[in-house]
């Protein structure tokens, strides 16, 4: 082999193995701003439940806004409103492809959980208005949040009851 050729082979070996460290760098990168993104989010939701009061957050509680002062109801509305802003970034950067598929389980049923709150379907009811622009969150809130929400009159918290169970499914 001439000496030409052996630096053609070496010039490539280094680009490759520059290629490689580049790869390895921007795969690190991107694991870091997952890990970024989660943290961020996770401390903000975790500011926003601090001042939800500690009734509004237990499944099974009476706790309602209707039932409750006004400027008690406002202040809740007020947090819900925080927390459904969230939730509608979370379900934007899942939709855009900006989140991993285990980050958004993890959201996902983290919102499940506090659809089970038992004021959240009043305080979507009264706050879905605020979401004309975002259909999809819309959509999403109905279809993944609601079938968790206790039905406002329920005792209890109950679930709403599953209109097809029961049925033979047949028409």
């Amino acid at each position: 082999m001439t000496a030409t050729e052996w630096i053609t082979i070496a010039s490539l070996a280094t680009v490759l193995l520059s290629a490689i460290a580049i790869l390895t760098g921007l795969r690190s990168v991107r694991d870091q701003l997952r890990i970024t993104i989660f943290l961020e989010y996770t401390e903000r939701y975790s500011k926003i439940m601090q001042d939800m009061p500690y009734q509004a957050r237990q499944p099974g509680s009476d706790y309602r806004l209707a039932s409750q002062p006004e400027d008690e109801r406002y202040r809740v509305l007020a947090v819900f409103r925080e927390y459904l802003n969230l939730c509608s970034e979370e379900e934007w950067l899942h939709e855009c492809r900006r989140v991993d598929h285990p980050t958004w389980n993890i959201w996902k049923y983290g919102m499940q959980d506090v659809a089970r709150f038992p004021c959240f379907r009043e305080a979507w009811k009264d706050l879905a208005h605020e979401y004309d622009g975002y259909k999809g969150f819309q959509e999403f809130v109905t279809r993944e949040l609601l079938p968790h929400s206790p039905a406002e009159d329920s005792p209890s918290g109950q679930l709403p009851r599953d209109p097809d169970a029961g049925t033979s499914g047949s028409s």
